[in-house]
């Protein structure tokens, strides 16, 4: 099984993955970064940290990134609200 890095990115650092871990496919790296990103978030939230992590970079084993999940693609409820349809409601300029 190919062995993955999870690097935690922030807004002024990369916290290292320097242990790796091995998951069946890249597929299955993303699913874990996936999980991951509200529970980091809920812990940095819980104990005042203003430094929330942003995504996750996975890395292969010879350093090269493979793919990044979003915190907001992990957690939908931060992604912005969609703008409003524009439609027959007051104010649509009819």
């Amino acid at each position: 099984m190919p062995k993955f890095y999870l690097h935690i990115v922030y807004a002024d650092r990369i916290v290292p993955d320097l242990e790796g871990i091995s998951f069946t496919d890249l597929e299955e790296a993303k699913q874990e970064a996936r999980d991951s990103l509200p529970d980091l978030v809920a812990q940095a939230l819980l104990s005042r940290r203003p430094d929330i992590p942003l995504a996750i970079n996975i890395c292969n084993a010879n350093g090269d990134a493979v793919a990044s999940v979003a915190t907001d693609a992990a957690i939908p409820q931060l992604s912005p609200a969609a703008p409003p349809a524009s439609g027959g409601g007051p104010g649509n300029g009819r």
